[in-house]
C-alpha cells in the first residue's frame, strides 16, 4: 500500500485558482491494478461517467459503457484498491494538458469548459 509521502499527488495540473468542481464515485472495477496490486488513479486522469451505475472511471474512448464520453479531470490521487471511494473532478478551468492522463482530442472537445495550455 501507499504511505502518506507517495499519496501526495493533487490539483498540480491546474493553472489557475478558478475552477469548478463536483463530487463522484469511482468505481474500483474499472481501475488497473498496478505491480503492486495497488489501484491507484492520479490526479489528472480525464473521466467517464458509468451510465448504469452513475459512478466514474478513467475515460475510454473504446468504451460503451459511458467513459467513452469525457466529463471531467480527477483533482487528487485516489486509493481504490478495496472498494470504491469518493473523489473530486473539475469541470470548469485552466489546466496544463501535459500533466493529464488519458487526455485525446475528442476528450478536449467533450470538456468544452476547461482550457487546455
Amino acid at each position: 500500500m501507499l504511505n502518506q509521502k507517495d499519496y501526495a499527488g493533487s490539483v498540480a495540473f491546474l493553472v489557475s485558482d478558478h475552477f469548478v468542481m463536483l463530487g463522484c464515485v469511482i468505481d474500483s472495477s474499472t481501475v488497473t491494478a498496478d505491480s503492486d496490486g495497488d489501484k491507484i488513479l492520479k490526479a489528472g486522469t480525464v473521466l467517464g461517467k458509468i451510465t448504469a451505475s452513475g459512478k466514474f472511471g478513467p475515460y475510454d474512448s473504446t468504451a460503451s459503457d459511458g467513459r467513452q464520453t469525457a466529463v471531467g479531470i480527477l483533482v487528487h490521487d485516489v486509493d481504490v484498491t478495496k472498494e470504491d471511494e469518493m473523489a473530486n473532478y473539475v469541470i470548469h478551468g485552466v489546466v496544463q494538458e501535459s500533466k493529464l492522463t488519458g487526455i485525446d482530442a475528442t476528450a478536449k472537445t467533450q470538456l468544452s469548459h476547461i482550457i487546455f495550455i
